[in-house]
Order: structure tokens, then sequence, then C-alpha cells
């Protein structure tokens, strides 16, 4: 009888022993990811911070580029700007007319337009000729007259008559203008 307790016994107790290792095993657990939780939300927290910083000084560089294009705020006709960098033609100003007329080609959100090249924006049909013809212009400096395909606002093809120049801007950038002159029905 006293074998068959001290087995009960010896049984208890590692049970026992298994159930404070599992409530061990369960709180360390719950430590670690409150700990990871709490750190990962402050992580969380400043990225946040960050983006909102970097949408500010965004925001502050394209009204500065507004500034800086005042003169084609009121302009009747689409006019861009973009900015040579390497071997990209970057958008870096669009004026009201632009948005009117071609903003259903970016949802009518200037933000997500300016910034992009042509690559980022068209098929690469119209970008590489859109690029080519950029190249153009920035290399000869010469007006370039042209007339290009587009996608009206129900995305049937048509076709605009586009001027193009440069300029270059302290002596280093390379920047590239284009105005749509005018709207070419398709007959």
């Amino acid at each position: 009888m006293n074998k068959i307790g001290f087995k009960a016994q010896s049984i208890f107790f590692k049970v026992s022993d298994l159930e404070k290792k599992h409530k061990i095993i369960t709180y360390v657990s719950l430590l670690f990811l409150t700990t990871s939780t709490y750190f990962l939300r402050t992580e969380n927290q400043n990225v946040k911070i960050e983006v909102v910083k970097l949408k500010e000084k965004s925001i502050t560089l394209k009204k500065n580029m507004i500034i800086f294009n005042r003169t084609y705020q009121g302009f009747p006709l689409p006019v861009w700007q973009k900015l040579k960098r390497g071997n990209r033609f970057i958008i870096q100003y669009v004026n009201p007319a632009y948005v009117k007329h071609l903003g259903h080609l970016f949802s009518y959100d200037i933000y997500s337009h300016i910034g992009k090249d042509n690559f980022d924006m068209f098929g690469d049909k119209y970008a590489q000729a859109y690029y080519e013809k950029d190249l153009v212009v920035a290399i000869t400096g010469n007006e370039l007259n042209s007339i290009d395909e587009i996608f009206d606002k129900d995305g049937n093809k048509a076709f605009v008559k586009v001027l193009k120049w440069r300029e270059i801007n302290n002596d280093k950038d390379t920047i590239i203008y284009g105005m749509v002159k005018e709207f070419i029905k398709e007959e």
C-alpha cells in the first residue's frame, strides 16, 4: 500500500512539475509577445511620423515647384515640366489645364503623377515615343513640334499637337517643357 501511495505521490509531483513548467513557458511567451508588441507599436509610430514628415516635405517641394512655374498656373493650355535625371525624364510639374484635360490618365491625382517618368505611367510603346522626343529636345536644344497619340476620357485614341522646348537650370539641370497646342479630333 505504501508503494502505491508513493507512486501516486510521485505521479502527482511529476504532473505538478509539468504544470509549473507549462505555466512558466506560457508566462515567458506572453512576456515576450507583450514586449515585442510594444516595440513594434513604437517602431510603427516612428514610421508613421517619418511618413508624415516626408509627405509634408513633398507637398512643400511641389508648392515650390508651382511657385517656380507660376507663369503657367493660369495658362489655358496643358503644360508640363520634366527634369532629366540620368536616362529618365521625371514629371516635375503639371498645370491645372493639364489636370483638367489629361487628368483622366492618372485619376486626377496630381501627386500620383509627379515624380514618375513615362515608363511608369504609359505603355512601353507610348513611353518610348515620348522618351525619344524628350531626348531629341534635351540633346539639340531645339523646339520640337509633333503630333502625339493619347487616350481621351472614353479610352479612345486621340491626337494632340505638342510643342516641347528645353531649359537648362543652374548650368546643370536639363528641364524639358511640353505644351499641348491643340487637341485634334479623329474623324
